[in-house]
């Protein structure tokens, strides 16, 4: 019987601080690496300097097509 590994189904960010080390110029965002079979595990995404303007880009466009779209224009502050 061939046993199948447990692949990766998404990635999510876990709402916490983003941190800068300005040391090495990088960004940490923690996430959680889901896997289909329900189980799950946190990680953390580094950001170099480019990466973090592009995902900033990125961003700003998917905020401003939101808006667009009639999303809300404000945001919110959210509880932990």
């Amino acid at each position: 019987m061939t046993t199948i590994d447990p692949y990766v189904s998404q990635v999510s960010w876990i709402k916490r601080d983003v941190t800068y080390d300005p040391r090495a110029q990088q960004t940490a965002i923690v996430v959680a690496v889901h896997f289909n079979d329900g189980t799950a595990s946190e990680a953390l995404l580094i950001l170099d300097p480019d990466e973090q303007m592009s995902l900033w880009f990125q961003l700003d466009n998917v905020i401003d097509r939101r808006k667009a779209a009639g999303g809300p224009s404000e945001w919110h502050a959210h509880t932990r």
